[in-house]
């Protein structure tokens, strides 16, 4: 009977020897952003911990944007109609298409809603509350779609790939599920995931995601 402990043991040794022969990963390495909306009213502090973290990439709207080659796309000073328009799923507009094809192709979007919505979806700002109630309907819609809701700066704030998720890693083993504190763990489609690690968090009730690479970084998938 096969130790599948020991197959484990034997592929971690054989991956490690193999990239040590080879340079360290480049950490630094930032994904692309798509940024919808002007740039140039964006806080320059604020905007330097954005392009700090992202390789940022200006929307035009005459240019058919290549969402496979982003990993992220950003809604910087959304309005209110095309906060409802995403929720509706109405497309007249470059930005609400963009948006609609973001959802439909999950391609990771957040949307940064202007300062007064912001407000009034946080409960901040006061108004009708029936009125208040459809907005809330409409924000829960596009959650459930995968669109994030979010301040810039708490956009900005966080770094696009957790540091102590092994990410990074050539190879995904059993032991790196069981140390991962995260329940998400991702990966690449170049990264190697023993059957083992496969097993070990689908019984840990974690997931493997991995990146899509067809030709550029792409929508991230859910392994369970």
């Amino acid at each position: 009977m096969i130790d599948r402990h020991i197959i484990e043991q034997i592929v971690e040794e054989v991956v490690k020897n193999l990239l040590g022969a080879k340079s360290a990963p480049n950490r630094k390495m930032k994904h692309n952003l798509l940024a919808v909306g002007d740039l140039k009213q964006i806080n320059p502090a604020l905007l330097e911990v954005l392009e700090a973290n992202w390789n940022v990439l200006p929307y035009d709207s005459s240019e058919n944007p290549q969402l496979h080659t982003v990993m992220k796309v950003i809604f910087l000073d959304a309005s209110q109609d095309l906060f409802v328009k995403g929720a509706l799923g109405i497309c007249d507009t470059p930005e609400s298409e963009l948006l609609s094809a973001c959802i439909v192709d999950y391609v990771p979007v957040t949307l940064i809603p202007k300062t007064n919505l912001y407000k009034i979806l946080n409960g901040e700002k006061k108004t009708n509350g029936d009125y208040f109630s459809s907005l809330m309907e409409y924000k829960e819609k596009l959650l459930k779609f995968g669109v994030e809701i979010n301040s810039l700066e708490a956009f900005a704030a966080p770094m696009p790939i957790i540091s102590d998720q092994p990410d990074a890693k050539k190879l995904i083993t059993q032991r790196d599920v069981q140390e991962c504190k995260k329940n998400e763990i991702l990966a690449d489609k170049e990264t190697i995931i023993t059957p083992l690690a496969r097993d070990t968090a689908r019984e840990l009730g974690k997931s493997i995601i991995v990146m899509d690479t067809k030709g550029a970084e792409n929508t991230w998938k859910w392994e369970r």
